[in-house]
């Protein structure tokens, strides 16, 4: 039933954003020799995360968001080079698994409806370092050694982004009114 819920906020997520990986590989520029590669990883480890792609309309610069413990949305607007749009949707589906856990609730968005930044901001280190760090190493199992080995410092920024998340959310929280951690996310990428 909490699937059911989660789907219904986002009635606009279709066919038309839906996209497979060698999709979204193709939509984003990955070379075609290292699609093949990276197309056998995510169907034996990933299969069950879907994949929507669309330009988000916020003034907010949000890259990725996950909407649920299967689904994840990936902003379309923004430019990056296609390795470090792949790493964004391995790290979102990471978000999609701590949900599923039942690790992330609570401290992401909890902590901020209830105003207690401290608790935020050690969940969100610790949620957003077990993402990257997924992220990282299924980027190499995909082939991309080199691209993280030169760039993983640089990815790994969001970490200490704590206090301007904190800060948004806190902003978005009090001006949108969502009913949820998801309601949010679907008021702040325009869905």
């Amino acid at each position: 039933m909490k699937h059911l819920s989660t789907f219904k906020l986002f009635e606009r997520l279709d066919n038309s954003t839906l996209v497979t990986i060698d999709q979204l590989l193709e939509r984003i520029g990955i070379p075609n020799h290292m699609r093949p590669q990276i197309v056998s990883w995510w169907n034996q480890n990933r299969s069950e995360i879907r994949i929507h792609l669309f330009p988000f309309n916020s003034p907010q610069p949000i890259a990725g968001v996950f909407l649920g413990e299967d689904i994840i949305a990936l902003n379309e607007r923004l430019p990056m080079p296609p390795h470090v749009k792949l790493f964004l949707a391995l790290h979102e589906s990471r978000h999609c698994d701590q949900h599923r856990e039942g690790r992330f609730m609570a401290g992401y968005y909890d902590t901020v409806v209830n105003g207690d930044r401290e608790a935020f901001l050690q969940a969100y280190r610790d949620l957003e370092r077990d993402a990257n760090d997924f992220a990282i190493s299924s980027m190499r199992a995909c082939g991309f050694e080199r691209e993280m080995n030169f760039e993983e410092m640089r990815l790994r920024g969001n970490e200490r982004a704590g206090d301007m998340v904190y800060q948004m959310m806190s902003g978005d929280i009090q001006r949108m009114n969502p009913v949820d951690f998801f309601d949010l996310l679907k008021k702040q990428i325009g869905v």
